[in-house]
């Protein structure tokens, strides 16, 4: 576990002694190149490892472009066919899909008050457990954040565009249509009437793509071995607890959601916690989507106390994540494919899983 405690470890050490402004460029990229390497080079790491090898074997073995591209959603089965033709394989696929989305999770994190302890927020669930294994869904959350980073300089047409693309890489990310609808400033009636335009036009893209019974059967509603995920509460935790903060501390709302989106944010959060009990693994991932609340608040809280304080609740943040990854890895049904971890710049050319599978 060792090699997680030292990378969790600069993320804390950064968030707790680093400055709280804006990040000074060199440690910044250093922390970025580090963590695209930790996670984008690992081998034999996280849930989903054999079911990708098994992606790119498809698209390996495809008879034509067209049954190449509908092994998945059509922007990851041209990364696939990418990593295939570089040689590089699910190596490159993974690098790739890490690098692109931590520009988004990096530029976001840029945005808030404390840049080193939004990271830090994202580090033990987000980055560790999601980006290592669900790397469809974490580069599609990645890309979403990057698009959270600029939102209010974007215009509707071009943030619905910017939706319908990322859904190329995972269609769950269709999702945020929604938040185009109720960012608007129009009257609640109109509103309501956009969400179930966007709904209906993501609906159909998903249905027409060919994934609605994938994704009904992977996510639907009712729990049964397919869409029970034990972990999800937890999960989904991570984003409600500290949505909760918009009832809990009234006079800190404009520091802790500042914008209409954050705080709508903040209420998809909370929403989705109670979707725990009915189809955990739907809550599990659509709470992925509601991480930048997340990262928003716990950078935020420290400007909310005492000055004197500050240091401390940085350390108690900090420490907090970093138990969160520890208990995650000790505890948790699915760590043992996290543990032990190897990377590919270390592994022995022949043990590397570039292969085709049988």
């Amino acid at each position: 576990m060792w090699p997680f405690l030292v990378f969790g470890g600069i993320f804390s050490t950064a968030a707790t002694f680093g400055r709280p402004g804006k990040p000074s460029p060199m440690p910044w990229v250093a922390v970025f190149l580090l963590t695209v390497i930790f996670v984008g080079l690992r081998h034999h790491v996280g849930m989903d490892w054999n079911n990708y090898l098994r992606m790119i074997y498809a698209v390996d073995i495809s008879r034509d472009w067209s049954q190449a591209i509908s092994v998945s959603e059509p922007f990851y089965a041209l990364l696939l066919v990418f990593g295939n033709w570089t040689g590089g394989g699910m190596y490159m696929v993974n690098l790739v899909s890490t690098f692109v989305a931590m520009i988004g999770v990096f530029a976001f994190a840029r945005r808030t008050r404390e840049p080193w302890l939004a990271l830090t927020a994202a580090m033990p669930l987000y980055i560790v457990v999601v980006a290592m294994s669900a790397n469809r869904q974490a580069l599609a959350a990645g890309l979403i954040m990057l698009l959270i980073a600029h939102w209010e300089r974007l215009k509707l047409p071009v943030r619905m565009l910017c939706i319908i693309g990322i859904a190329g890489f995972h269609a769950s990310a269709l999702i945020f249509l929604a938040f185009v609808a109720i960012d608007l400033r129009l009257p609640r009636m109109v509103k309501l009437v956009g969400i179930a335009i966007f709904s209906l036009v993501a609906i159909y893209i998903i249905q027409q793509s060919g994934y609605g019974d994938y994704y009904s059967r992977s996510y639907g509603v009712g729990q049964s071995a397919a869409t029970q995920s034990s972990g999800a509460i937890y999960h989904v935790a991570m984003n409600a607890i500290p949505a909760s903060l918009y009832f809990l501390f009234p006079r800190y709302r404009q520091v802790l959601f500042p914008t209409p989106l954050l705080r709508n944010l903040a209420f998809a959060a909370m929403i989705t916690f109670p979707l725990v009990f009915f189809a955990s693994a739907a809550a599990g991932r659509i709470s992925l989507y509601w991480f930048p609340v997340s990262m928003w608040v716990w950078a935020a809280l420290p400007s909310v106390v005492v000055p004197r304080f500050r240091r401390l609740s940085r350390l108690a943040i900090s420490g907090l994540m970093l138990a969160v990854m520890v208990v995650w890895l000790t505890m948790a049904n699915s760590s043992s494919a996290h543990l032990p971890y190897r990377n590919a710049l270390f592994v022995d050319p022949w043990d590397l899983e570039i292969g085709v599978l049988p």
